[in-house]
């Protein structure tokens, strides 16, 4: 019988070293792996207050967040008219505490057919952001 038949049988201190240093590493990436995960979520808090200021869209958020240097927001919009949208724009606003603009973001809504429904995701870096306000505009 070869060495290479029952090789992962062998009984030698060296594989069992090895399979202890690998259980090791295995355990170090997934116990690292939680604890980045559980930061990253510490670090963003739910925006409370947000403002939609649109007619003929239904626009939804499910989630406004924001750290100290940045933040998402997610949600849905639905053609609630009975028209096709063209060429609008969905204007976010955003504002600190003390309600100072710190920037604007835009996402496009073309081509949109009545009861028509879409999830949108639109990220942002701005600071000390605690509230967004919501509009259509024509033109970005």
């Amino acid at each position: 019988m070869n060495y290479m038949d029952i090789w992962f049988f062998d009984r030698r201190p060296r594989m069992k070293v090895f399979f202890c240093y690998l259980l090791i590493f295995v355990f170090f990436f997934i116990f690292s792996d939680i604890m980045i995960y559980n930061y990253t979520k510490a670090l963003y808090q739910p925006m409370t207050s947000y403002e939609v200021n649109v007619k003929s869209l239904e626009v939804a958020v499910q989630t406004a967040e924001a750290s100290s240097v940045n933040g998402n927001v997610k949600g849905t919009i639905k053609n609630t008219s009975e028209e096709v949208i063209h060429n609008q724009y969905l204007k976010f606003d955003f504002y600190t505490p003390r309600d100072i603009n710190v920037g604007t973001k835009y996402i496009e809504v073309d081509k949109f057919y009545p009861g028509e429904q879409k999830n949108y995701e639109l990220g942002f870096r701005y600071d000390n952001v605690s509230h967004v306000k919501i509009s259509m505009v024509d033109k970005e």
